[in-house]
């Protein structure tokens, strides 16, 4: 799922046709009104309701007029049971909605609706693996929610629509259902009957559609597992046309509902959903549900939801579509197996968007999509992308945790494991039969990039996903004329869960006519290294291809510009107590001392020339400094070694 914010105008070109596009969605800012959806509600949950059955499939038969808030119909659901003596099954379901009956076997069946509990029972007891079905005819007006909610009414261009949006709680508001991240239901139906000026749009293949007096009634199938949360409906007076991707000579069809007062817009920038596609295809594998469709149903809400197979979209941004598009492989074919595990979508999908951005336009917004997750995740110290408190629907959509920083993990583990392990591994969570059209933890994800990798990533993990923070770094650079460098890095944690993150950083030495980048493995804080780099840089970088999660608070670099000046003497060298310095003609006026790290560390000055000067190295440190002086404007630098 994915909210909008307008960043900047850019024109973004696709393969095969140019589409100056108006706008892209900032994936740093894209979760802000997530929450929104179920803001009124107090106390959140995960339901354990219907532990003691597994749904295979739901068929609904639902009367929705837009012009009415307002649902009623008739949800069946085919369960079998999975454990012994299984006499009643609960449904959530709103309290504001009306049971008129419960039919099970032809049969009323006595029911219970207390709160948002639906009991049933069934007049008997099961035993385990029971294959059975029972019909809740409802009726009522959803909650609508604080302007977002999972059963809306609104208007465009003066005529109205219906939609649903029901991550991550809301399904009982507007059907009576097991809201799981255990138990994906294995197939549905969705039959609307509305009135005949409107079309209806949702999951699977539209299969049928009919007059029925003065309504029209669309039957959509779809036969994939599919978790409750991501079933969609939505009804409005939809114009439609399609695009097309290939896959492996298969076509995928893309459907596209849009209101009719749009088409045009949106005809001249959905082909850009085909280049997502083509990425997604060449990195992960085929489009997961290429047996039925891809699609966008157009709806007011300020983002995108990724209801399986048909997706609903504010409007055809590329990275918006690209986000979405990305979580049928993430979010739907694997979905997160619990709410603490959001990472597992969101992190995934916008990281995913951020591939296609690298992979178009030579990459050319590939280091500003980065930039701005790096921002993003920098402008607070904590916060973990494992998600603690579920209760609060704002923190489990935290665009900078549960979006921008999981997907720079991702990133940054990619940098750690190498690009063949970590595409593999984000093939073989898809693959895993564990998983694959199922649910995965974060658990899941680390024991499948383990296995790619060959390495132990549970130190990565804790750090990481775990726990807060980031490291700020502090870098001493000492360049010195004849090629040599010495640099030391130091380190501070963004938060205190973290003792220290052990990384490896990218620095880059450049000039004029060389560069070159130079990895360091970074294990403690002050950490130095001395090497010669076969040529003086005039710049330093730090992370220049943006790899790490860091904050760079200094780079200190100076330059040793190493010019002999006759009958100057320093000594003695080694020193171990004190350094005699004697100047020639005129004498010199500042005489300044740098340790290896780069920082002065003593520092004299005179008015009047310096014809001879005495320092006490008695207090110092073993080591390598640099004297640094100038006589008439002649500067020097020279190394002394401290023993």
């Amino acid at each position: 799922m994915q909210k909008k914010i307008t960043l900047l105008l850019i024109a973004i070109l696709f393969a095969g046709a140019i589409h100056a596009q108006n706008y892209f969605y900032g994936e740093n800012f894209i979760a802000a009104d997530e929450a929104k959806s179920h803001s009124k509600i107090q106390n959140f949950h995960e339901s354990k309701m219907g532990d003691n059955y597994d749904l295979k499939h739901l068929r609904f038969n639902l009367y929705i007029d837009p012009d009415t808030l307002y649902i009623k119909g008739c949800v069946t659901s085919s369960f079998v049971t999975t454990v012994n003596n299984v006499s009643q099954i609960h449904f959530e379901l709103s309290y504001l909605l009306t049971v008129d009956s419960v039919l099970f076997h032809g049969n009323h069946a006595a029911f219970t609706h207390s709160g948002d509990d639906l009991s049933i029972n069934l007049g008997t007891s099961y035993n385990q693996y029971h294959f059975d079905s029972v019909s809740v005819f409802y009726r009522g007006v959803p909650s609508a929610g604080l302007g977002f909610g999972s059963f809306i009414k609104d208007y465009h261009n003066g005529t109205p629509i219906i939609w649903t949006l029901s991550e991550p709680y809301g399904t009982k508001d507007w059907w009576p259902c097991k809201n799981s991240l255990s138990d994906k239901i294995d197939s549905m139906d969705m039959i609307v009957t509305t009135p005949a000026q409107y079309r209806a749009g949702s999951n699977g293949l539209l299969v049928e559609e009919y007059i029925s007096g003065t309504d029209k009634v669309y039957h959509w199938k779809h036969r994939y597992p599919i978790a409750a949360y991501l079933i969609g409906v939505a009804v409005t007076n939809y114009a439609y046309y399609y695009n097309y991707a290939v896959d492996n000579g298969d076509s995928i069809k893309i459907l596209n509902y849009v209101y009719p007062e749009e088409l045009a817009t949106w005809q001249t920038y959905t082909p850009g959903v085909v280049t997502a596609m083509n990425i997604y295809d060449s990195l992960f594998g085929t489009y997961p549900f290429i047996a039925e469709k891809y699609g966008h149903a157009q709806f007011n809400w300020g983002g995108g939801m990724e209801h399986q197979t048909m997706t609903f979209l504010i409007n055809s941004s590329f990275d918006l579509m690209a986000h979405e598009l990305a979580h049928q492989w993430y979010g739907d074919k694997v979905t997160c197996s619990s709410w603490h595990d959001i990472w597992v979508n969101e992190s995934f999908a916008t990281y995913c968007t951020g591939l296609c951005f690298e992979n178009m336009q030579s990459g050319y917004w590939w280091p500003i999509w980065k930039k701005n997750q790096l921002n993003s995740i920098i402008s607070d110290t904590g916060g973990s992308v494992y998600c603690y408190d579920t209760t609060s629907v704002a923190r489990v959509f935290d665009g900078r945790l549960s979006y921008s920083k999981g997907a720079m993990v991702l990133h940054m583990l990619r940098w750690k494991i190498g690009d063949v392990a970590f595409f593999q591994a984000m093939r073989g969570l898809l693959n895993d039969p564990q998983h694959a059209f199922g649910f995965a933890s974060t658990e899941d994800v680390r024991q499948h990039f383990e296995a790619a990798s060959g390495q132990s990533l549970s130190g990565y993990f804790d750090d990481w996903i775990y726990k807060e923070g980031y490291p700020i770094y502090t870098i001493n650079c000492m360049a010195l004329q004849d090629s040599s460098i010495t640099l030391t890095i130091n380190q501070a944690q963004s938060h205190s869960s973290v003792s220290y993150f052990d990384l490896p950083v990218p620095i880059e030495f450049k000039n004029s006519q060389k560069d070159t980048i130079i990895v360091f493995n970074n294990s403690f804080s002050g950490q130095m290294w001395g090497f010669n780099l076969g040529f003086v840089p005039d710049s330093v970088k730090f992370d220049p291809e943006q790899w790490l999660i860091a904050k760079l608070d200094t780079l200190l670099v100076t330059k040793v510009e190493h010019n002999e000046i006759p009958d100057l003497k320093i000594f003695p060298n080694p020193v171990h107590d004190r350094l005699e310095l004697v100047f020639p003609e005129p004498g010199a006026k500042t005489i300044e001392l740098y340790d290896a790290t780069g920082h002065l560390v003593y520092s004299t000055s005179s008015d009047t020339y310096i014809k001879k000067h005495t320092i006490n190295m008695l207090s110092y440190a073993s080591g390598n400094y640099y004297v640094k002086t100038s006589i008439n404007n002649n500067k020097v630098t020279y190394k002394i070694v401290k023993d």
